[in-house]
Parts: structure tokens; C-alpha cells; sequence
């Protein structure tokens, strides 16, 4: 199991879970497709994935850059609860004593929340507004505020009234 953390220079980092290779070649190939860039394909992906899984097993960590994402994979740190069979001698849990925390996986829906925050964070950026999606040309003529404010008392400049 491995810890798999998504950074990007406008987002907060975000951390998800992955079994194997086969849901980290899932992450890497849509993490491409978030960005709106080609992914990654076949013998390409494969060997990026097996070289990051290499680097993580040996060093215990693995960098890959997925255009202007980079994925961190980290072995994931067990439960105290299932440390294995010498816990409970030791005087630990015999089941999962709460201690640990669900794993999220990275599915079409984190995918999906994952680019429209990617894109409101760029449209910020640009002087726009991402949760209403307006790019900075388009904010109101009167006030120059977006659409999440209320416009009741604006005005429109003379030259765009009809």
C-alpha cells in the first residue's frame, strides 16, 4: 500500500491511497487528462510507474512530474491495530483500535474535483473568480465585482446602455 500525494503550485496538497500498480498507473494516466494534456501510454506508463514505485521502495520516497503535478509516493504507515500477530502480546489491540484513518482512493469523482480546483485556483490567479467562473474581462462593467456579489445598485456605463 502506498501513501500517493498530488501537489500542484496552486492547490493545497491533496493524499490518496493506491494498492498497486495497476491504481497508480490509473492516477498518473488522469492526472494528465485533469490538465487537459495527453497522458502517458503502455510500455511509457508502465516503466514511469515501476521507476517511481523502484525509488520509493528503496529510499522511501518516489517523485514523478506529471506536467505541472508531481506525485509523491510514500509507503503507507500500517494501523497500530494490525501491526501483526506479536501486538496483541505486546500488549496492543487485537483489532483496529480506531488509531488509524480511512484511506481515500483517487476515482473519477476526486479526478473531477481535483481539475475544478486546478482551473478556479487559475482563474484567481488571472484576477477572474473560480467558483463563478468568470475570467477577468468579464466581471461587471458597473462595479467591476463578479457574479457571487449582487448587483442591485449597479450601474452600466453610458456606452453600454441600448
Amino acid at each position: 500500500m502506498y501513501d500517493v500525494v498530488i501537489e500542484h503550485p496552486a492547490i493545497e496538497d491533496r493524499n490518496y491511497s493506491a494498492a498497486d500498480s495497476s491504481q497508480l498507473r490509473g492516477i498518473i494516466r488522469s492526472l494528465a487528462l485533469v490538465q487537459g494534456k495527453p497522458p502517458t501510454e503502455g510500455l511509457a506508463l508502465h516503466m514511469d510507474v515501476e521507476l517511481l514505485r523502484h525509488a520509493c521502495d528503496k529510499t522511501g520516497e518516489g517523485v514523478l512530474k506529471v506536467h505541472d503535478i508531481t506525485v509523491t509516493l510514500r509507503e503507507a504507515e500500517g494501523c497500530e491495530g494490525h501491526q501483526g500477530e506479536d501486538s496483541v502480546l505486546l500488549g496492543g489491540p487485537e483489532f483496529c483500535d480506531g488509531s488509524c484513518r480511512p484511506r481515500s482512493r483517487f476515482d473519477k469523482q476526486k479526478a473531477f474535483e481535483l481539475m475544478n480546483a486546478i482551473d478556479d485556483a487559475e482563474l484567481d490567479a488571472s484576477g477572474g473568480c473560480g467558483p463563478c467562473g468568470l475570467e477577468a474581462g468579464q466581471m461587471c462593467a458597473g462595479c467591476g465585482k463578479c457574479n457571487c456579489h449582487t448587483h442591485e445598485t449597479c450601474v452600466r456605463p453610458a456606452s453600454e446602455q441600448s
